[in-house]
């Protein structure tokens, strides 16, 4: 194994360890080699005497017992995702279904996106389109008056935005790319996840960084930075209909099991399987597998006619050389390396010789690093003026 390779599995095993539960992962990372007590030397250290051999008999079999309960649990939790995983593989089969029931992509999405890529865009005809989306108004309402949106008049007074042509106006329409795109991505993400309540978040972090990202690279490549900033976002498009898939389809075969094991009165099966949840490094290899390329096909769906990313998505799913893929795909590659870098970054969760060495198989242009190092993941950066002329 090259040394290249071996950082970029650590980093992507460190990546799950983070997607799923970043106070686990950060735990994780700050383990120490020193010996851990066991559960018979904790007892003897706090009892101080030697225990008697009936004691130590019941201990080793009180061990056996939970061994073998936890074999039993892991098995039926493999026989769960075996099947998890085969009807997963036919429901992606059905592009138009995730599409518009699993993620619920409206049509007037893609829409939006091509009239705010084509130059003679006006308030007028974006403010008709996004009527149609139901939900925008009040989601774009809320952003715009956000504190670091808000404008102020001669006097220095808070000036309330309360209709939709006033906020397309403050945003700009140079904005609107990112805001319209960015606010329907929220609306995608999963909300169920448990017992990973976070990955949402997650999704949305990962999302954002990556869009962020795309677009300051976009610059040095010289590429569209609207269209590296949507491929950057919509990338994730997969992973969503992954998670959504998997939560879904193993509740519904768990519970399948469960009325199949007391129908059969198979009591120690039904309590087994009464007591598993979804295995969140399962679902990690689940999105590997099968994320980018059903991301591709959902782009592709969008049928976008003036956001060119459809075929940069599927260079990116074929995994080309880097000297061999269109400069688009390059940057979505090196956005989505960099970003995850950054996030790990964020959460203590690398330290500096593993982030030199990671960072260096990214093979960023010239002077890029230098940029990336102060972009803010965290927000969308819009340039706006904050008092009404």
């Amino acid at each position: 194994m090259t040394q290249t390779s071996t950082i970029q599995d650590i980093f992507k095993q460190r990546y799950h360890a983070f997607f799923l539960d970043v106070r686990a992962a950060q735990a994780n990372s700050q383990k120490t080699d020193e010996p851990i007590l066991k559960g018979i030397d904790l007892a003897q250290s706090k009892t101080t005497r030697s225990l008697l051999r009936v004691e130590k008999q019941a201990i080793r079999e009180k061990n056996l017992n939970q061994k073998h309960a936890l074999n039993y649990l892991n098995e039926n939790l493999n026989q769960i995702n075996i099947k998890v995983e085969e009807r997963l593989i036919e429901e992606l089969k059905d592009t138009e279904n995730l599409y518009r029931k699993v993620v619920g992509i409206e049509d007037t999405i893609p829409q939006l996106l091509d009239l705010l890529n084509v130059k003679a865009a006006t308030t007028s005809r974006i403010e008709a389109l996004a009527l149609e989306l139901p939900w925008f108004y009040q989601d774009l309402l809320k952003l715009v008056n956000q504190p670091k949106y808000r404008r102020t008049d001669s006097k220095g007074k808070v000036i309330h935005v309360d209709s939709l042509r006033a906020a397309l106006n403050r945003f700009g329409i140079e904005n609107l790319n990112p805001v319209v795109l960015s606010l329907a991505f929220r609306r995608w993400l999963p909300q169920i996840t448990d017992p990973y309540p976070q990955i949402k978040n997650r999704l949305w972090e990962e999302a954002l960084a990556t869009s962020i990202i795309s677009r300051k690279l976009a610059a040095i490549h010289q590429v569209n930075e609207n269209h590296a900033f949507s491929l950057g976002m919509l990338s994730l498009l997969g992973n969503i209909v992954v998670v959504r898939l998997y939560f879904r389809l193993f509740e519904t075969v768990q519970r399948e099991a469960l009325v199949e094991s007391q129908f059969k009165q198979e009591h120690e099966l039904h309590d087994a399987l009464s007591r598993l949840v979804p295995a969140g490094e399962f679902l990690t290899q689940l999105i590997d597998k099968y994320a980018l390329p059903v991301t591709a096909a959902l782009i592709s769906m969008m049928d976008m006619k003036r956001v060119f990313i459809a075929n940069a998505m599927q260079e990116v799913v074929s995994d080309g050389a880097q000297n061999e893929i269109s400069p688009l795909a390059l940057v979505l590659n090196q956005a989505k390396g960099y970003s995850r870098y950054r996030l790990l970054k964020m959460y203590n969760l690398v330290d500096l010789q593993e982030s030199k060495d990671f960072v260096r198989t990214l093979q960023l242009p010239k002077g890029a690093l230098t940029i990336l190092k102060t972009t803010d993941i965290r927000t969308l950066n819009l340039q706006i003026t904050n008092t009404e002329t």
